[in-house]
């Protein structure tokens, strides 16, 4: 009976203790960035919002361009709001050169042209 007792109580606390893990990401703590995974990684991996140091109005044009080429659907003004405060700060131009800079922004305009474009 009491190896029974201690058996419920272990699967109490794992329960418990599973139930508030922090998800997996190498994206900073901060407010907005649960918001962050689930709407970034909808479509690609956190590596390539990691890979990317813009301004607040960079991500604000990224996010634009997603929805009107990509497929990204609207966000409501709230959600939008948080997104971009989250990446404007954790994912900022700021302090690029430090060790969490990855390279150059993979940002629309710098992607390699497309070899199936007809040339000139």
């Amino acid at each position: 009976m009491r190896q029974f007792f201690f058996f419920f109580i272990f699967l109490f606390v794992v329960g418990v203790t599973t139930g508030f893990a922090e998800p997996e990401t190498r994206l900073q703590k901060g407010e907005g960035r649960d918001l962050v995974l689930a709407t970034c990684t909808a479509c690609h991996s956190e590596a390539l919002v990691l890979k990317n140091h813009m301004t607040r109005e960079r991500w604000d044009e990224t996010l634009t361009w997603m929805q009107e080429k990509q497929g990204l659907w609207e966000l409501a003004p709230d959600e939008r709001k948080s997104i971009l405060d989250y990446l404007g700060k954790y994912q900022g131009v700021q302090g690029t050169e430090s060790a969490h800079f990855h390279g150059p922004s993979l940002y629309r305009y710098h992607y390699p042209p497309n070899p199936l474009a007809p040339q000139e």
